[in-house]
């Protein structure tokens, strides 16, 4: 692994290809049935019968029933842990579509996995994880470089990276999100189970590896019931890359940008690549341009020109919200580009502070709800009045809008939302 210093305590880690050990393609039934006992006293024995339900049409459908409190616990403890969902969760998981294929899918697995998969899988609470999991930290693989802003999904995002790899990870929350797709669009059980059969087909060990740390992290009170390590101990065939130690904690922010490497934010002051990398001591370390340490660290551009080139950290935090609201639905993704209402037309203050009548929201975009929302972002404490200045310029010129300011370390200082609209 390569870890290329950048200004504002970001890093960017990038994974040469490697092949997967061998071993790690097997997952036998004896190892994973301590932490199948966990699971299974988490939710009570007595429950019905999982069954596809039809609509009058044949289609499956979802169950009306509202969830377990069991149900309902477990979704606290994931959400509070990875943070919301980004795709919709169902009434009852235990009836959802998604839930029923994951349990299909075991029949097409390889035969080094399907044991224990099988087992897995019978494990209501276990599969209602993995559902999770798919609607909740899965579902950020949706945009075309993934964003991680909860701190606990982003540092295992980066220790998942450094035990399967960027690529193997990445297959597999496609995978996830295929199913998830072609789960929701099934009209008939033949759909179901032929999307069930693809993603059956597509885990190998590795995968279903993963799937079961990335399920068992959101409920910390399995953890302590697992002997020897917990769950990471299902990864000890990966001696090659160790999950990292204290430095990885203080990640705040991970991005899957499009050349394959991570860009981490958010490390604790201080902290360096030489100290990463002797921590981790499996990388080698360069500038972000292949150069000396020197060299000025590029920018991120997927959005658009650099903000500036003089103050990097405002162009990756603009680049990184903009990304967020992508991968949460909105569109006419805007950079620092002239302020517009939602049906896209020019805006400007019929009172102009200072003669300024228009102004260059630093992001921008238009809700799934139809609503403008535009945000801006003061990196010099200095220049705060100026930028209120600005911010109630932009309300006079586009009152339907939402608009927010924000300090560049991430505290709000004003917000406006119109009457009648939702926030978030």
């Amino acid at each position: 692994m390569l870890i290329s210093p950048l200004s504002g305590g970001r890093l960017r880690l990038s994974f040469p290809a490697s092949l997967l050990h061998h071993d790690l393609e097997q997952l036998r039934a004896e190892e994973i049935r301590p932490l199948l006992a966990a699971f299974e006293s988490f939710r009570p024995h007595a429950r019905p019968r999982l069954r596809l339900m039809l609509d009058a049409t044949g289609a499956t459908g979802l169950g009306l029933a509202p969830a377990a409190p069991w149900e309902l616990r477990l979704r606290e403890d994931f959400f509070s842990r990875y943070g919301p969902a980004l795709l919709p969760v169902p009434a009852s998981l235990e009836t959802s579509r998604l839930y029923l294929a994951l349990k299909l899918s075991t029949r097409y697995m390889d035969d080094g996995i399907r044991e224990a998969a099988q087992e897995l899988f019978n494990a209501p609470a276990f599969l209602a994880s993995v559902s999770l999991s798919v609607l909740v930290y899965f579902a950020a693989w949706l945009a075309p470089e993934p964003f991680f802003s909860k701190a606990f999904a982003a540092t295992l995002t980066v220790r998942l990276s450094l035990l399967v790899g960027l690529v193997e990870l990445s297959r597999l929350g496609l995978a996830c999100l295929r199913l998830y797709q072609e789960a929701e669009a099934a009209i008939t059980p033949q759909e179901l189970d032929a999307a069930a059969e693809r993603f059956g087909k597509a885990l190998g060990g590795t995968g279903l590896r993963v799937l079961v740390v990335v399920a068992g992290l959101g409920l910390p009170q399995v953890l302590p019931k697992v002997p020897e390590g917990g769950l990471w101990s299902l990864l000890s065939g990966m001696r090659h890359a160790p999950a990292g130690g204290s430095l990885l904690e203080s990640i705040a922010s991970v991005q899957v940008v499009a050349d394959g490497s991570l860009m981490v934010t958010g490390l604790a002051t201080g902290t360096s690549a030489v100290s990463l990398c002797g921590e981790l001591a499996i990388c080698a370390m360069m500038d972000d341009s292949g150069g000396s340490s020197g060299s000025a660290p590029k920018l991120s551009t997927r959005y658009g020109k650099p903000h500036t080139r003089q103050n990097p950290p405002h162009n990756e935090t603009i680049e990184e919200e903009l990304a967020r609201r992508e991968a949460a639905g909105h569109t006419d993704l805007r950079k620092n580009k002239p302020q517009q209402s939602a049906s896209k037309a020019d805006v400007r203050d019929r009172e102009p502070v200072k003669g300024v009548g228009f102004r260059k929201p630093d992001v921008s975009s238009i809700r799934p709800d139809g609503v403008r929302h535009n945000t801006n972002y003061v990196s010099n404490p200095r220049d705060l009045q100026r930028e209120l200045d600005a911010f109630e310029s932009m309300i006079r010129a586009d009152p339907k809008a939402i608009h927010e300011l924000y300090l560049l370390v991430g505290t709000l200082v004003r917000r406006y939302v119109p009457p009648g609209v939702n926030f978030p």
